[in-house]
């Protein structure tokens, strides 16, 4: 059964630390002066308040410890309220409407990249920076940066963890899991910071590189400009971004492992050299396609560009350099496939992950061998072990939940007004993570002139997306709640 009292003080001690999270946009406003220091100020008190208030409500479980039950309702709660949290900056400056607002928030915080803005240049740097920084927290996670500041969370943090790290399983690298989440977040730092001074030796102002490494390593892709990353003229500042992005749709736990020595863990992952080989084969027919059309100089030109959007969409960034709406079908159909890859397990990207159609295809290769040799014994390895029927039967069941959930949201944005493509393409982007869109929407992602009730359905498919489903949905089963 749930207990109230100590989902609330957990909750609350999560949102009291997240107050913390408009510092950094405060300090921006105070320093640039663009008077939107009240936003931030503002918001950092409320949040404060609500923290408090939990916190109160939650006293009489001081000295307990969660059980799984109650790490789901803290991770699916804290989620929440972090993202409604995040819409408070753009309410108070006046620039967003309430939905648009919670759109934009969600799509931060679940590293989406979905924009809702209909004119970037409206934003003060205060508020950008805000965007960026609040992809960048939610990318790594929440949970997971709590864990590392929150060491009293103890046994509740590694159930908590487990429920917010993508993909089926998460490799353990400590013993302790407060030191498992302060190595990822080390590493995090340390991608972030290379990053940023990458992007400032190709030109970037320092703003414009920190922002652009915060949305990049996080693989959300919010941009500073209307035009993405089509406004960088240099191929050098594109190339970068494009191993980060890379980079970003990796398994954080491998680069640990590289740094200890154990540098085959990262060479001669399986998980990496399926993304590699997805990322190549979609380049090469996107760029054939390309080349036919005549809508770049060279096919080196178009292939590139075509790289540049596989990695971006297969890593759910959601960069552009082109309008890639406006390329030949196959190209578009390419792109849309890969909607639903997703990078890597315990990575920052969205999806289905790749270790999932790994799984699914090694499944349906022995599903096949059985029908030659019934009698036989097949079982499902990779990486050398054995993979339990519990996980495989996980894997089945997540791919069914997550196109199911996303054909329910298609038909819901087509009963509000959306085009199929439109209504089709964007359940798929909110729930892979992934901003951009077909249709009306196009390749940059502006949402700007959806109802409110589709930035609603949105924002929640994007949570949904971000915590994988079940750590959401099952929020919204009354016998979560039941005393049984």
């Amino acid at each position: 059964m749930i207990n109230p009292p100590l989902v609330a003080r957990l909750t609350g001690w999560i949102v009291v630390v997240f107050s913390a999270a408009f510092l950094p946009a405060l300090a921006a406003a105070l320093l640039h002066g663009d008077g939107s220091a009240p936003w931030f100020a503002g918001s950092a008190a409320a949040v404060l308040a609500l923290g408090g208030t939990l916190l109160k409500l939650g006293a009489a479980a001081e000295r307990q410890e969660p059980r799984y039950r109650d790490s789901l309702a803290v991770v699916g709660l804290a989620w929440f309220l972090i993202s409604l949290a995040g819409a408070l900056p753009y309410l108070f400056s006046g620039r967003l409407d309430f939905w648009s607002a919670v759109f934009e928030s969600f799509s931060g915080f679940s590293s989406t990249g979905a924009t809702a803005v209909p004119d970037l240049r409206l934003f003060s740097k205060s508020l950008l920076l805000w965007r960026s920084f609040s992809q960048w927290l939610g990318g790594m996670g929440i949970i997971v940066l709590m864990v590392a500041v929150l060491p009293f969370l103890g046994v509740g943090g590694q159930l908590m963890l487990k429920n917010e790290v993508s993909g089926p399983s998460s490799d353990k690298l400590r013993p302790r899991v407060a030191q498992t989440a302060k190595i990822l977040w080390g590493v995090y730092l340390v991608l972030t910071a290379l990053l940023t001074i990458l992007l400032a030796l190709g030109g970037l102002s320092f703003f414009d590189a920190l922002c652009h490494s915060l949305t990049t390593i996080s693989t959300g892709g919010f941009s500073n400009y209307n035009e993405s990353a089509a406004v960088h003229q240099s191929y050098y500042v594109l190339t970068v971004l494009m191993i980060f992005m890379f980079l970003g749709s990796l398994s954080f736990a491998l680069y640990w492992q590289a740094l200890t020595g154990r540098w085959r863990a990262l060479a001669f992952n399986r998980e990496v050299i399926f993304l590699a080989a997805v990322v190549l084969v979609a380049a090469l027919l996107s760029t054939t396609a390309l080349a036919r059309s005549g809508r770049f100089e060279s096919t080196g030109l178009a292939f590139y560009h075509s790289l540049f959007q596989a990695i971006s969409v297969v890593s759910t960034t959601g960069f552009s350099t082109d309008d890639w709406s406006a390329w030949p079908s196959l190209s578009k159909a390419v792109i849309f496939f890969l909607f639903f890859v997703g990078g890597c397990s315990g990575s920052t990207s969205g999806g289905v992950k790749c270790i999932r159609w790994l799984l699914l295809f090694k499944s349906v290769n022995r599903a096949c061998r059985r029908l030659i040799r019934p009698r036989a014994v097949f079982p499902v390895r990779l990486q050398g072990k054995t993979i339990d029927e519990e996980v495989l039967d996980g894997v089945w069941l997540f791919l069914v939940v997550y196109f199911l959930t996303m054909a329910v949201a298609a038909l819901a944005l087509c009963a509000m007004g959306l085009d199929l493509s439109s209504a089709l393409s964007a359940a798929a982007s909110a729930l892979g993570n992934v901003g951009p869109a077909l249709g009306g929407i196009g390749a940059v992602g502006t949402y700007a002139d959806l109802p409110g009730a589709a930035k609603g359905l949105l924002s929640l498919c994007m949570l949904l997306g971000r915590l994988e489903l079940y750590s959401f949905l099952v929020l919204f089963f009354p016998e979560f709640w039941s005393k049984r």
